[in-house]
């Protein structure tokens, strides 16, 4: 099953429902997270390209030393700050914003056709 990614438009969508489209705290949480996951997209593609995710460096008297990609470190850090901008949104959206009201059978079967 393939994950479905949020992209900027989409949050933006979701804050209209709430009433919150127009929240400054929001927009500029949605822009940073847009950021992030473009950064996000961006390192995975860099991983995924690089054969040699690990190498071997020389030191003194021939001691060997295993290194990582610096990009293997840095990929949590992002995901970890993503994952607290989208907290702030989800914050936003449940503290500031008011649910949308449930539709009806004849909305949900007009949308279906």
């Amino acid at each position: 099953m393939a994950a479905k990614t949020k992209t900027y438009q989409d949050l933006m969508e979701e804050a209209k429902k709430y009433g919150v489209d127009n929240n400054a705290l929001f927009i500029q949480a949605a822009e940073q997270y847009s950021m992030q996951f473009a950064v996000i997209q961006q390192i995975k593609r860099t991983l995924q390209r690089d054969s040699n995710l690990i190498t071997s460096k020389e030191y003194v008297k021939g001691r060997e030393n295993i290194c990582a990609h610096p990009l293997i470190r840095e990929l949590p850090k992002h995901v970890d700050s993503a994952n607290k901008t989208l907290g702030v949104m989800l914050e936003i959206l449940t503290k500031l914003g008011k649910p949308p009201a449930p539709e009806g059978k004849l909305a949900e079967l007009m949308k279906d056709a």
